[in-house]
């Protein structure tokens, strides 16, 4: 077994993405139904530049996306330091607007607690691991399970296609065009990343297998994710969601690209190891 897989709607929405409209949602919603793949992360700021926009279109597409269980959060405003938002008029507000947008009359707090609301998200990948290796005791303390954000966090943000140290970027996560462009290539920009990076693209290409596959493969059977927990995959065409599918479905990766993982990760965990 491994966790079940969750599809991320922060692409709903957004430029560079073929999911503009209701009917491209509904032939996105179509598809994963598909591929078995029945819940739905969102968010209330969601897509980054046009905060709201993924809920109206799950709300819009009721006939097919109420369906799907639907896991959204509170606004927050990532412009400044948040003051504010998580009092509780601020929450009430950044709920009911939701629920407005999803068009769903009532929705669930299954738990609070300091830790974590019914569930945490964050990233647990190849590349970043210190999230893995000092806060899972604290979810299964506190039992809650965990979702990874795989398609921009494990993948990291595309990084590990290898389009970037490889100069190959445009029309990417990272093209100068892409609304978030600018900030995946500070965030991923660190010369002792790409020279790792380089070297971890060519030792896995050699083995016929691409980095892509190697992190979605490796965060879904050999990360500290359970079956209880979740992976939120995300994509910016219906194709793309096949695709990583298939890939997870291959199973557990090789005994000596697992060492090329570690290999990637002993080289940056000096720099890349607190952030999370």
């Amino acid at each position: 077994m491994t966790p079940h897989l969750i599809f991320g709607t922060a692409s709903f929405g957004m430029d560079l993405t073929d999911f503009q409209d209701p009917e491209s949602v509904k032939n996105l919603l179509q598809t994963l139904q598909e591929l078995g793949i029945r819940r739905l992360d969102s968010g209330a700021r969601y897509p980054p530049l046009n905060p709201g926009r993924a809920e109206q279109l799950i709300g819009e597409t009721k006939e097919l996306s109420g369906s799907f269980v639907v896991d959204t959060k509170i606004y927050t405003n990532t412009q400044n330091d948040g003051s504010g938002d998580l009092r509780p008029e601020a929450i009430d507000k950044s709920v009911n607007a939701s629920l407005q947008r999803l068009k769903r009359p009532e929705g669930k707090c299954l738990k609070r607690c300091f830790i974590c609301a019914s569930n945490t998200a964050g990233r647990n990948q190849a590349a970043i691991r210190e999230t893995t290796i000092w806060s899972h005791a604290a979810w299964r303390q506190n039992s809650c399970p965990f979702y990874a954000l795989t398609a921009c966090r494990s993948t990291p943000s595309g990084f590990l296609t290898g389009k970037l140290v490889n100069n190959q970027h445009a029309n990417t996560r990272f093209g100068d065009d892409h609304p978030l462009g600018k900030a995946a290539q500070k965030l991923f920009g660190a010369e002792d990343l790409h020279s790792a990076m380089k070297k971890f693209d060519a030792d896995v290409k050699a083995t016929g297998l691409t980095p892509m596959e190697v992190a979605i493969r490796w965060i879904a059977h050999h990360s500290a994710l359970k079956d209880e927990d979740g992976i939120v995959i995300g994509a910016s065409k219906a194709e793309q969601i096949r695709e990583t599918v298939t890939m997870i479905r291959k199973g557990p990766l090789p005994a000596e690209v697992l060492e090329m993982t570690e290999e990637l990760w002993n080289a940056v965990k000096k720099t890349r190891g607190g952030i999370i």
